[in-house]
C-alpha cells in the first residue's frame, strides 16, 4: 500500500505511512522551512540530545540524520494533520514533573478543514456536548484531538463535567490523562485582528489565562497534578512574542503550569468566533 499523499509530499528520512500515533525525530532541515526558522529564533531554542530508539511511554521512533549545528524535531503525520515539535522530551518532563513550568512550541499543519476531519471519539464529544459558552469550540476540539494523536492523551472530563466549589470562578476546558499525569487543560487563542501583535498583548493574555488557571485549580473538586495552557498562535512571530513575554510573568503566576504554543497559520477556522 502506498504512503498517504501528504506523507509522500512531506516525506524525508524514514517517515512511514500513517499508523496513527507515530513521531519521527529528524535533524536540521531546509533553511526555508518556516517553523525551523521560527524555532531557531525562539528564546527557547535547545539542542535535544536524546539517544536513538523507541521511547517506552510514547512509542516515539527516533531517526538521527547527521548534520552539524542542527536541531532535532519530532513529526507526527496523520490522516487529518501533521504536528512538528522540537522539544518532545522537554515537554514530557515539564508535564510529568509537578515542580516545573515552561513553554514549548509546535507547528500544526492541517490537511483538511476541521469539519472534514475524522475525529476521535473524545474530540467528537467535546464538539457535541454543551459547554460554558464562549466562541472557541473548534480550538478546544482540535486541542483535544492533537493531544490524543500526538501524545496519547485520554479525555477524562469535559468542561461542564468538571466540578468546582465555590462555583462562578474561572474554569478549565477539559481534563485528560497524558504521560501518566492527570492534567487540567485550558485552551486559548493568541491573535490580533488589526495591528502588530505586541509584548503588551502577549503579557496581557498570559496574565489573564495563568491567573485563571490558578483559580480553577484552587476551586476544583477534581484531582489533577497541574494544568496545561494550550495557546493557538496565528504565526511564529506571535508564538515567539508569547515566549518573550513569559519571562516577564511573576513566578507565582507561572506556578507549575506548562504552556504549549501551537502555530496554526493555515487554520483560520481556529481563530474565527465559532
Amino acid at each position: 500500500m502506498g504512503a498517504h499523499p501528504q506523507e509522500q509530499r512531506r516525506g524525508r528520512g524514514r517517515l512511514r505511512p500513517g499508523r496513527g500515533f507515530e513521531f519521527v525525530t529528524v535533524r536540521g532541515g531546509p533553511q526555508g522551512n518556516g517553523i525551523n526558522r521560527a524555532f531557531r529564533r525562539s528564546p527557547l531554542t535547545t539542542h535535544l540530545t536524546s539517544k536513538n530508539g523507541t521511547h517506552s511511554i510514547s512509542n516515539v521512533k527516533s531517526t538521527a540524520f547527521k548534520r552539524q549545528n542542527s536541531v532535532p524535531w519530532n513529526d507526527y503525520l496523520g490522516e487529518n494533520f501533521s504536528v512538528r515539535l522540537q522539544q518532545f522530551f522537554r515537554f514530557m518532563k515539564l508535564v510529568q514533573d509537578n515542580q516545573l513550568c515552561g513553554v514549548v512550541h509546535c507547528l500544526f499543519d492541517p490537511f483538511k478543514h476541521v469539519t472534514s476531519m475524522t475525529l476521535s471519539n473524545q474530540a467528537q464529544k467535546i464538539m457535541e456536548v454543551p459547554n460554558a459558552g464562549g466562541n472557541s469550540v473548534l480550538s478546544e476540539v482540535l486541542s483535544c484531538e492533537m493531544l490524543k494523536r500526538c501524545f496519547g492523551a485520554q479525555l477524562l472530563k469535559t468542561e461542564m463535567e468538571v466540578c468546582y466549589f465555590p462555583e462562578g470562578g474561572c474554569i478549565t476546558d477539559y481534563t485528560c490523562r497524558m504521560f501518566d499525569t492527570t492534567l487540567g487543560v485550558s485552551v486559548t487563542r493568541a491573535m490580533k485582528y488589526k495591528g502588530h501583535y505586541t509584548m503588551e498583548d502577549a503579557e496581557r493574555l498570559l496574565m489573564k489565562k495563568l491567573t485563571g488557571v490558578l483559580q480553577s485549580t484552587q476551586n476544583t473538586l477534581e484531582k489533577w497534578s497541574k494544568q496545561l495552557l494550550h495557546i493557538w498562535a496565528t504565526s511564529s512571530h506571535v508564538a515567539n512574542t508569547i515566549t518573550r513575554a513569559y519571562d516577564l510573568i511573576p513566578e507565582e503566576v507561572k506556578s507549575n503550569t506548562v504552556i504549549l504554543v501551537t502555530v496554526a497559520n493555515k487554520s483560520r477556522e481556529i481563530f474565527m468566533n465559532k
